[in-house]
């Protein structure tokens, strides 16, 4: 009987990818590296890395693609495996006929901003067990200006990296907790900035943060009945802190002496929960005029 060595090539290929898209979806980190060193052996370190650019990496979403690249590869990979999946989207939707500029163009962080025509035609493209998870990475070209206005006034990418944050978070939560995390860090940056609603962010951004689960787990938290979500602030605190670089964040629980006033003025640009930040701060500036 002759062996159909193509025929084992793709299959063996095709094995490849599977794995490691799996141990990636669930942010395996010790899963990926057996899997890299055991694959590197059978098929090359060359052909395993320009499988992984050229395949896995564009079967995921942004948020595993930045993981993946600070974790395992370095800054070159990373650009390499930016440029060719934004050639390909690129090219597909100048095949359907749109304009970039007008109808779809790629923001600072390499995230896609499109208008519903774009996002529509993308999709298309997608196969239709990913476009659950594909869907949220797109954002809306009128949602990118309140994006952007809030960032320009921190001077950072929060929402980037606060998403990067509920992610790790999540991890380590059971469902109903991580439902209940969602929900008061989102409520509380939409209290904040009621212009978040209009461009939908709560919605895209819970999405972003559960893209990396086994879907079973992610409809289980979006799910989740609990009307009135309570969740421990400090952590919460904590993790916008982090987001916009504060390098003290873990310092704010009483044995540390507590939150301090510039990160209550740090809070205050991004969040609002039952009680104002803002009345805080007034407390505490009048406090200490009293006691110096």
């Amino acid at each position: 009987m002759k062996i159909n060595r193509f025929g084992q090539k793709k299959d063996l290929a095709a094995t490849v990818k599977r794995q490691l898209i799996e141990a990636l979806n669930r942010r395996d980190v010790a899963t990926v590296s057996s899997l890299i060193v055991d694959w590197q052996k059978v098929v090359g370190t060359e052909k395993l890395t320009n499988l992984i650019v050229n395949q896995v990496m564009l079967e995921c979403d942004s948020d595993t693609h930045r993981w993946f690249c600070r974790i395992f590869l370095g800054q070159a990979q990373y650009e390499q495996m930016q440029e060719k999946a934004q050639t390909n989207v690129f090219q597909i939707l100048l095949n359907g006929g749109l304009e970039p500029g007008k109808d779809f163009s790629f923001g600072s962080d390499g995230r896609l901003l499109m208008s519903d025509r774009a996002k529509e035609i993308l999709l298309s493209q997608v196969p239709e067990q990913r476009k659950f998870l594909f869907e949220a990475q797109l954002e809306p070209l009128a949602s990118q200006d309140r994006i952007i206005a809030i960032e320009q006034q921190l001077g950072c990418t929060f929402f980037s990296n606060l998403t990067e944050i509920a992610i790790q978070q999540i991890q380590v939560l059971s469902n109903s907790q991580a439902a209940a995390y969602l929900g008061v860090l989102v409520a509380g940056l939409v209290s904040r900035h009621p212009q978040l609603e209009d461009a939908d962010f709560p919605t895209r951004f819970i999405l972003s943060t559960l893209q990396g689960l086994p879907e079973e787990r992610a409809m289980l938290i979006l799910n989740d009945p609990e009307e009135n979500p309570q969740f421990d602030e400090p952590i919460v605190f904590q993790h916008l802190l982090a987001a916009m670089g504060d390098t003290e964040y873990h310092r704010i629980t009483e044995e540390d002496g507590g939150i301090s006033l510039e990160q209550l003025k740090k809070l205050d640009l991004v969040w609002r929960g039952e009680r104002e930040i803002s009345e805080i701060i007034a407390m505490m500036e009048r406090w200490q005029a009293k006691n110096k």
